[in-house]
């Protein structure tokens, strides 16, 4: 699914992540040699990394982003290592990061318990960890239940987004803090934010393909009235709460 819209994500929200990209890298403080692991970022944050100094190692979880994220880094180009892998069992050594970063990556990976013992694996003692995960949006929570009471892709991607989730999963190996963050989602209209949203954000294309017909137009229709409560005089501004981790491996 992911390999599908790779271009359209690149493309459509690269501007809505930079600030959340560049405060991200800021907070994990690059040093010159740090080896660094960048998951799931399409090469946002590697790229960052790898100006400041850093020996950055990017792992995407299908092919066609990793050839994205390799694209990236050499028109920017910086010196990034390109894995293929699955976020859930890392091909790394135990112990072999001084830095992990995540820019809204390993959060959608299904198994979070597996995730996080991935994490603390491949930090060495003392190594610093940081990711951004989306707070639980209570708006669009209860769209989707007002459609289906079954389980959507990606929503649990959402659990991340809550600090005792977060205590749960890491707090016996790192040292915790979190710190809320917005970004502003910006658009001519609430359709425009559909044909952004279906085709990008798993929850939504989950609901898109399992809804037939009118179903499917009612939901289309409910998607589109909620994001023009966002109107402004210049279009729609919705905010798209997240939280930042940052952490220390103890």
């Amino acid at each position: 699914m992911l390999s599908a819209v790779s271009e359209v994500w690149s493309a459509g929200l690269s501007t809505l992540f930079e600030p959340s990209q560049d405060e991200l890298v800021e907070r994990l403080r690059p040093q010159e040699g740090d080896r660094w692991l960048d998951i799931g970022g399409l090469g946002g944050v590697a790229i960052r990394a790898a100006r400041a100094g850093a020996d950055v190692t990017a792992i995407e979880a299908e092919g066609p982003l990793v050839e994205q994220a390799r694209r990236a880094a050499d028109e920017a180009g910086v010196d990034v290592r390109l894995d293929l892998g699955n976020f859930e069992y890392l091909p790394y050594e135990d112990a072999c990061f001084d830095v992990v970063s995540s820019h809204f990556g390993f959060v959608f990976a299904p198994d979070h318990a597996n995730v996080a013992a991935e994490l603390a694996r491949v930090c060495c003692t003392g190594a610093r960890l940081g990711f951004t995960a989306w707070k639980p949006n209570r708006q669009l929570g209860e769209l989707y239940r007002t459609f289906t009471d079954e389980p959507i892709e990606g929503r649990e991607a959402y659990e991340w987004g809550r600090e005792d989730h977060v205590e749960d999963m890491l707090g016996d190996e790192f040292a915790l803090d979190f710190h809320d963050g917005v970004l502003w989602l910006t658009a001519d209209s609430g359709e425009e934010v559909w044909d952004l949203l279906s085709t990008t954000a798993p929850p939504v294309m989950t609901m898109r393909t399992r809804l037939d017909g009118e179903r499917g137009e009612e939901f289309h229709r409910a998607f589109v009235e909620l994001y023009e409560g966002y109107r402004e005089d210049d279009g729609i501004r919705a905010p798209r709460r997240y939280l930042l981790v940052l952490g220390r491996r103890r």
